[in-house]
């Protein structure tokens, strides 16, 4: 099967986060304002809450299968080992729900929460979760392409289903958990045609051999067992964080947290994409035992992707309010500091995610292990001062957030210096002049008028940010990791092109 190359995959598949991108700003224009604060928060708790306890069964498997496909294809029998093991997962947080429920403990586990949802957030946290499975398996057989432009038209089209639950319907949170479950079902559906199209998925792809399945189990074991723990206490601490602020702050900041995160996430309409990508030319590279590939990689994407987040992030912070008054209205006022924070929280996240592909990709699984037993009873610490003792709320766990996420990105760093034999001081200045340098071009940008519509204030500011931005890239190039060179060469292309 011929491969695309990466950055053919990586722009088909950017081009398709812009697009999701689009669809999710106009889903978040539209969602909580239907729903309201309360019955949003609801929402925002069970998606959380149950994707936290699916993660935890994943136990890193999903990422073991996604590497291990990526460096051999023909290795078929993964795929049928790694869907018995999906349907283990269901069978086992379906069992624990109805277990609470049958001792009465839904409402200390998961309070304010009616029973008529639960079982609609469990089934649509699995999906959410399967189908991120099916996008691994097109990742690893290098078929971003496809792919992506199959998801396109797919969004663009649940957008309008969305549309008609919203306008035509007495539309609640069941409506949208049935707008979701006909998404997430097609999409998979179409998926299968693709695979099996393909010849990726086939009549003989279940007939796993007794020796096999046992030979994959002890691979799968080897490289996840130390995840258990890591896991674990993932769990834990992630599902305290959203529990206490539930549970001490009420489903309406929780609805604030849920918004927040959901704008700052557009910031990894750009840096999204390319994860997945460099995850797999890491596990690639690592297989030929390629460790100079690697750190070139390293050393060009990682500075690179985090200065796209910032640009983004940073904006968003400082439009914060611009931002809520285009999209929201008055039952959301109070979600100002919450986004202002937390709009920051994507800039370490992609950095992380980046990084910590590497671990990933080279089955350090022990020394992930050993990183969380540190870094998340520090979160929980935080959380509970944050969002407890200093009764915070919502803003209480963004801070906990972006606070927690750059303590662990830089410990991650740490190790991958180690790895890939460089020293770690250029990350770490490239880290705080590139902030510095993003605040104060949108701090200026946003200061030079006022408008009286926040759409034209936000919209203005944006457009001489942009501006500023790009005259100071040519300035400091380095802010993105690249040289005056290349960026003639960039700005010649686009010329020949347009001309």
């Amino acid at each position: 099967m011929q491969e695309d190359s990466l950055k053919k995959r990586y722009s088909i598949k950017l081009f398709a986060n812009i697009i999701s991108g689009i669809i999710g700003i106009i889903l978040i224009a539209i969602v909580p304002k239907a729903l309201g604060p309360v019955v949003y928060g609801q929402f925002v708790f069970l998606q959380d809450f149950f994707m936290k306890a699916i993660n935890f069964l994943d136990m890193g498997s999903s990422t073991a299968f996604f590497t291990k496909l990526s460096a051999r294809h023909t290795r078929k029998e993964l795929i049928a080992f790694y869907f018995l093991y999906s349907l283990i997962v269901l069978t086992l947080i379906f069992s624990f729900i109805f277990i609470i429920n049958s001792f009465d403990l839904t409402s200390y586990i998961l309070p304010d929460i009616p029973n008529e949802y639960i079982y609609f957030g469990l089934f649509f946290g699995f999906f959410t979760w399967f189908t991120q499975i099916f996008i691994k398996i097109s990742d690893a057989y290098a078929l971003t392409v496809s792919v992506e432009l199959l998801k396109i038209g797919h969004k663009i089209v649940s957008l309008f289903l969305l549309l008609y639950f919203i306008y035509f319907t007495s539309f609640d949170l069941h409506g949208y958990f049935t707008f979701h479950y006909i998404a997430l079902f097609s999409f998979l559906l179409i998926l299968t045609w693709l695979f099996t199209r393909k010849s990726i998925f086939s009549k003989t792809i279940l007939n796993i051999k007794e020796l096999e399945f046992k030979k994959i189990l002890k691979e799968f074991i080897e490289y996840c067992h130390p995840l258990f723990i890591y896991s674990v206490i993932g769990l834990i601490a992630g599902l305290f964080d959203i529990w206490l602020l539930q549970s001490t702050a009420g489903s309406e900041q929780t609805g604030f947290y849920g918004l927040a995160y959901s704008l700052a996430a557009i910031c990894f309409v750009f840096t999204g994409s390319m994860t997945p990508i460099i995850t797999r030319e890491f596990s690639k590279s690592y297989e030929q035992k390629d460790l100079e590939n690697m750190r070139k990689l390293f050393f060009k994407y990682v500075p690179m992707l985090y200065s796209i987040a910032a640009y983004f992030a940073v904006f968003i912070s400082v439009q914060s309010e611009n931002i809520l008054l285009i999209f929201t209205d008055e039952r959301f006022k109070d979600a100002y500091l919450v986004l202002v924070v937390m709009a920051l929280y994507p800039i370490h996240q992609t950095y992380g995610q980046l990084s910590g592909s590497l671990f990933y990709a080279t089955g350090q699984t022990k020394l992930m292990r050993n990183m969380a037993m540190f870094t998340a009873p520090l979160g929980m610490a935080i959380s509970f001062g944050t969002i407890y003792l200093l009764d915070l709320g919502a803003v209480g766990l963004a801070y906990k957030m972006i606070i927690g996420q750059l303590i662990g990105v830089n410990i991650q760093l740490y190790f991958n210096a180690k790895l890939l034999d460089f020293k770690m001081k250029y990350f770490l200045f490239h880290q705080i002049y590139a902030i510095l340098f993003f605040i104060l071009l949108a701090v200026v940008s946003s200061n030079i008028l006022e408008f009286s519509l926040p759409l034209f204030g936000f919209l203005f500011s944006g457009f001489i940010y942009t501006i500023l931005v790009a005259i100071g890239i040519y300035i400091f190039p380095q802010v993105f990791a690249t040289n005056r060179n290349e960026i003639k060469e960039i700005l010649n292309k686009i010329w020949v092109m347009t001309t």
